[in-house]
């Protein structure tokens, strides 16, 4: 995933490049637009394959996100960025990472989802009646080895949507479950 993170890092700073020329006359509102038209997009799109990469391509990928805020608000290059993020209302990469694949797995889990997905997931329904039956947890799979399925999708988003709290897991609409979602995450 390496060559993926560069070959994105290098489009999105080329076209903050590009736009730092013209958004010294263009309003704040229409610099968040256009930002997150052309930046923040290149960086959600597939993100959920980031999950599990190393955090110097996480670290890489946030740049991005931190130099695409300092360029909306006008702030200099020195200034500490992680509050005006949050004024943004954006997430940081590695947790919109999370949000995408805890999205992917509401989805999943409710039947919401693409079938490829829907297959990959399932409730944790015990054979007797115990206290954990009303959890709303995930069927963690074995894996035989870390590096090969670590990474995949059954296993992580099993295991990442286990860590929620119980409220958040027992959520069914999506769109509550991605506000709440969200707020958790900031709060975290």
């Amino acid at each position: 995933m390496s060559k993926q993170v560069n070959a994105v890092s290098s489009s999105c700073f080329n076209t903050l490049r590009m736009l730092r020329r013209i958004f010294k006359w263009i309003p704040t509102g229409t610099r968040r637009t256009v930002t997150q038209a052309l930046i923040s997009s290149r960086l959600d799109y597939g993100n959920t394959l980031y999950t599990g990469i190393p955090t110097k391509d996480i670290q890489r990928l946030q740049r991005i996100q931190n130099a695409s805020a300092r360029l909306i608000l006008g702030i200099p290059r020195r200034c500490h960025i992680s509050h005006h993020l949050r004024d943004l209302h954006w997430l940081p990469v590695d947790r919109r990472i999370t949000f995408k694949l805890l999205t992917h797995a509401h989805k999943a889990l409710h039947d919401t989802g693409p079938a490829y997905l829907n297959t990959r997931l399932n409730f944790y329904v015990p054979s007797r009646q115990l206290r954990s039956a009303n959890f709303a947890l995930a069927i963690v799979p074995r894996i035989q080895r870390k590096t090969s399925g670590g990474r995949s999708f059954s296993y992580l988003a099993a295991r990442t949507w286990n860590s929620l709290p119980t409220s958040l897991r027992q959520t069914q609409d999506l769109l509550t479950f991605r506000r709440l979602l969200k707020t958790w995450l900031f709060v975290r």
